[in-house]
């Protein structure tokens, strides 16, 4: 059971691939599918690594790493697309990035990384079912989604700055 987590963390690095191909072929149902999977298995290697006390070092670090490539994946090819307006995967794209990038000086500076809050998992489910419903057509829902999904994001990322600088100042005053 302890490898399953991870497994799960590598299949969607895998999947990432599948999806961006289908998805430049314009084979939109086929990419959201395979993107929906792809959400389906960051749940799962959560459930199973907290169910089965199955946390390991390697998958503390996978499982963000997968998730921010799954996202920021998505966003950069749907900012060259006209599936939706482009100002929607730009803002959600520097949020992410933001956080990517942060995450990585923060774990180079010898720092654990931050949890994500409720708000963050719920805006990034948001967002995993705004994105697979677009991409299988499901436009209308889609589109409401996105207009929750963007403040949303903007709102749980300022949340992560805020809970990081009080992080590190803790930890660097220790």
């Amino acid at each position: 059971m302890h490898l399953i987590p991870n497994i799960l963390s590598f299949t969607r690095i895998i999947l990432i691939p599948f999806y961006l191909i289908f998805f430049m072929k314009e084979k939109y149902l086929t990419a959201g599918i395979l993107f929906s999977i792809s959400a389906i298995t960051d749940f799962f290697d959560g459930y199973f690594a907290r169910k089965y006390n199955s946390v390991t070092k390697l998958g503390r670090i996978l499982d963000p790493f997968a998730d921010k490539l799954t996202i920021i994946s998505i966003l950069v090819v749907l900012i060259f697309s006209n599936i939706i307006p482009r100002f929607i995967p730009i803002i959600l794209l520097v949020r992410e990035l933001f956080i990517f990038v942060g995450s990585i000086i923060s774990y180079i500076l010898g720092f654990d990384f931050i949890h994500p809050s409720k708000m963050g998992k719920i805006s990034i489910f948001l967002l995993y079912l705004a994105i697979a419903l677009q991409l299988m057509s499901l436009k209308t829902i889609a589109k409401y989604l996105f207009y929750i999904v963007v403040p949303l994001n903007i709102f749980s990322g300022l949340n992560y700055v805020h809970t990081t600088i009080r992080y590190l100042s803790k930890k660097s005053s220790k």
